[in-house]
């Protein structure tokens, strides 16, 4: 199977290509400011996210994933910073990014109007070295391609959009808009960093005085790939546990979707908070693996609003 993946990977590498090369995320609802950083320091406090996912379970070279986010308190209640640190794998290649966000909010009548701009760096990694990597007529007869690990460098530059209510955010985003060159040194025509363009929407719903329902959607563009869309919904149980359903479209031409995941969370405390999903894939690629896990651990480092007990050093 190491083949295989070593195969597409490749594909995806040489050839003109402007694929869908974000990071996937089941729990994007836990995790806006990766896809648009209008939503930085939405809560207003410092708030550090990690994520890990398993994409394609038992696949030997399937894709993996690790995210770090740190979302600082914002200055006059209108100037946000943040940092974002993801690394990804496939086969042989990894990515790793580090971003830089800016952010100011505007306070309206009724929402909060926020811009984000995103400052990153990117580096891709090819390693034609990794066992398991398999040229059909040998590498010796092969000239073009070179049993060494090398890599590529890019900056780039990108932007959100968001509008925040009591009970509903909307937001519009394009992280990397630079189409930088990634491909092979010495290829004469090699891929380029797609651009791609979120769309992101929520809903809260109170139900009764222990339920809540939050409903979200993801829309994801990307230039000459299909149109993918991530629908998620979410039950809050007394403000403490949480569980969802998301579903995500795609796949392929016999399959109406890509995946069905089922989420949980809990907020151990008021500052740390914990979930996981498990996603069962639809496509033909099941045969293969053994679904996608996501594992997602956030600290958020409330302020203490509660009455101050002062106690008189004096005694009678």
């Amino acid at each position: 199977m190491m083949r295989l993946i070593a195969i597409i990977s490749c594909l995806l590498w040489n050839g003109v290509s402007s694929a869908q090369q974000a990071a996937q995320f089941t729990q994007f609802l836990e995790a806006k400011t990766f896809f648009n950083p209008g939503y930085l320091s939405e809560d207003n406090v410092l708030s550090i996210t990690g994520r890990h996912r398993d994409q394609w379970s038992a696949l030997e070279g399937g894709p993996t994933g690790q995210t770090i986010m740190v979302e600082f308190p914002r200055i006059s209640n209108a100037i946000g910073f943040g940092l974002v640190l993801n690394r990804e794998t496939i086969g042989i290649q990894e990515k790793n990014d580090i971003a830089g966000i800016y952010a100011y909010n505007l306070q309206l009548s009724k929402a909060q109007l926020s811009l984000g701009l995103q400052f990153s760096y990117r580096q891709f990694i090819n390693d034609f070295t990794k066992d398991g990597l398999i040229a059909i007529n040998g590498f010796d007869l092969d000239p073009s391609l070179d049993r060494i690990r090398f890599s590529t460098n890019v900056f780039n530059l990108g932007f959100g959009l968001s509008l925040r209510g009591e009970k509903y955010h909307i937001g519009i985003s394009a992280p990397r808009m630079v189409r930088s060159k990634i491909g092979l040194p010495s290829a004469e025509a090699g891929s380029v960093e797609a651009r791609q363009f979120y769309g992101l929407l929520g809903f809260d719903f109170t139900l009764n005085q222990l339920w809540d329902f939050e409903p979200g959607m993801l829309l994801k563009f990307s230039e000459n790939a299909p149109f993918d869309a991530d629908f998620q919904g979410n039950f809050i149980y007394n403000d403490q546990v949480h569980m969802g359903l998301n579903i995500r479209a795609g796949g392929t031409q016999s399959s109406l979707f890509e995946s069905l995941a089922v989420l949980i969370g809990f907020d151990f405390t008021k500052t740390v908070f914990a979930s996981m999903s498990y996603d069962f894939t639809t496509s033909e690629i099941r045969e293969f693996e053994n679904g996608s896990f996501e594992l997602l651990v956030r600290y958020r480092a409330f302020k203490d609003s509660s009455p101050k007990s002062i106690q008189n050093p004096r005694y009678y």
